[in-house]
């Protein structure tokens, strides 16, 4: 079973932060950030950034306090740059809210035309899509970036999920057990699904 990496996440987290101003103002959606961790860093999105955001401030005991102080500096780097460009922060939220969402419905739709074993496999990064939805609803500052006819398409795609996932596997969850605590069953209810596979034997 796998394990949750905070170092891994903290040193992606901190790169984010010094690169949020510069992402900001740029027309581009998915930012390269510089530095070195196992698997590669990701490009920079309001939505990653908040994910890890939201994982190592519930997670604390994970970081050293020397971690810890490198946290609140880049946690307080990113709200200051989105407090100097709020509109572009804000702007930037609600492109890759839309982003996602479609890829969301691109994979609904593929499933329902597509095998059930494909669907299953896909699931793990597309519950990750939904996760960071959630973030990016919740994200501070941010009142405004997501429209009402935004947050219809993401009630539409929970219905879907819904009918989807939880004719499937119930009660286990998709990610690290670490996380388990922060992700609880009644908020992030397809964190703890998936879909069904056919059985063709």
């Amino acid at each position: 079973m796998s394990h949750y990496d905070a170092v891994r996440d903290l040193l992606i987290l901190e790169a984010m932060a010094r690169e949020a101003e510069a992402y900001l103002i740029t027309e581009e959606l998915f930012w390269p950030i510089t530095g070195r961790v196992r698997g590669g860093m990701p490009r920079m999105t309001i939505g990653g950034f908040l994910l890890r955001r939201y994982r190592l401030t519930a997670l604390p005991d994970l970081l050293t306090p020397e971690q810890q102080t490198t946290l609140q500096e880049a946690l307080a780097a990113f709200d200051t740059a989105a407090a100097e460009w709020p509109t572009h922060y804000r702007g930037k939220i609600s492109r890759e809210w839309d982003m996602r969402t479609n890829l969301l419905v691109n994979f609904l739709r593929d499933c329902d035309e597509g095998e059930a074993q494909n669907c299953a496999e896909d699931w793990p990064a597309q519950a990750e899509q939904r996760t960071i939805l959630q973030h990016l609803q919740e994200a501070p500052g941010a009142r405004g970036a997501v429209s009402q006819t935004q947050q219809a398409a993401l009630t539409r795609i929970d219905r879907d999920l819904r009918r989807l996932l939880l004719s499937g596997e119930k009660g286990h969850f998709l990610w690290p057990p670490e996380l388990e605590a922060i992700y609880p069953r009644d908020k992030f209810w397809w964190l703890w699904v998936a879909p069904h596979e056919n059985d063709d034997g």
